[in-house]
């Protein structure tokens, strides 16, 4: 398979609205992840999916990958909005998860260095009032 017929397959894909597409051919295997952005295009993550009283944040893989904790990372702790709470490893790109909302983390629903899927909820963080 040439450079060209991946970019082709890829673009084709695209428009078709699909996220992740993996192809294998021959010895060669690829995934592509397409990140989710918002629409003013700033590539952050999803918005976080709440509870229906409103205080937990569930916050959610951006993508596949394997997940890799943030060192200081305990359960009951205080987080800010942004605070980094790990990293998601993909295609040996390393993208922050960061916290939507200043809250208390708590629960930590992965193990550090785990395979993630898209979507998977991660943490979860009750928002301040």
């Amino acid at each position: 398979m040439e450079l060209k017929d991946l970019d082709r397959l890829v673009e084709k894909y695209a428009r078709e609205g699909y996220q992740q597409i993996r192809v294998k051919a021959g010895e060669l295997e690829i995934e592509v992840t397409k990140s989710l952005g918002t629409p003013n295009g700033t590539g952050q993550s999803p918005a976080p999916a709440t509870s229906a009283d409103n205080l937990e944040v569930s916050v959610k893989s951006p993508m596949v990958g394997v997940v890799h904790l943030a060192s200081d990372l305990k359960v009951g702790q205080t987080v800010t909005a942004g605070q980094e709470l790990g990293q998601i490893e993909s295609m040996k790109l390393f993208n922050p998860l960061t916290s939507p909302v200043a809250g208390q983390l708590t629960a930590v629903l992965v193990a550090d260095d785990t395979a993630v899927e898209f979507e998977q909820p991660l943490f979860t963080v009750r928002k301040d009032r």
